[in-house]
């Protein structure tokens, strides 16, 4: 882990760093039942939940993808491109949309979210919403970290939904 910027609170170094020795494979995404759809804006913080998330997933790191959009509102287009070609369980969109002196974080927001929900409905995949909407860079810096561990929570969510598919796929 590191910290960023003299912040007191840890981030967890992004995947690059800390799988650098399997970081090529995290960017196959053929055959991958997760795909991790992470934007490089704000990269130290969305790296840093991408990183928990991995971690705490529990999967073998070769049955994940990884791959970074610019921003957050390419993340539903990045997304909807992975599922046309490829057939993954479920998919991990991280982003961080951090309130400035507009309401241009509302719509971004709004815009982002909206189009996640609607590809999953499309494509019946799960997309796990981890968009962080925060009002400062600390708010990010303590939710991405290992304050409150938002990667960690993604595992969970994860996990869960994917039991729940499986049920409701045999009955």
């Amino acid at each position: 882990m590191k910290k960023i910027d003299n912040k007191s609170i840890e981030l967890y170094d992004h995947p690059e760093t800390y799988y650098k020795d399997n970081y090529s494979e995290l960017l196959k995404l053929t055959n991958k039942k997760t795909i991790i759809v992470s934007t490089s804006y704000h990269k130290y913080i969305t790296g840093s939940m991408a990183t928990d998330f991995i971690s705490h997933s529990g999967e073998n790191i070769s049955k994940i993808g990884f791959i970074e959009s610019p921003g957050a509102f390419e993340l539903p287009l990045i997304i909807k491109m992975i599922l046309s070609k490829h057939e993954p369980d479920i998919i991990l969109a991280l982003g961080c949309i951090i309130k400035g002196d507009t309401k241009h974080d509302e719509y971004l927001s709004s815009s982002v979210i909206n189009g996640l929900r609607n590809l999953s409905l499309e494509f019946e995949k799960p997309i796990i919403n981890g968009v962080l909407t925060t009002n400062t860079e600390q708010q990010a810096v303590d939710r991405a970290g290992v304050k409150f561990s938002k990667g960690g929570e993604y595992a969970k969510v994860r996990e869960s939904l994917l039991s729940i598919i499986t049920v409701v796929n045999i009955q």
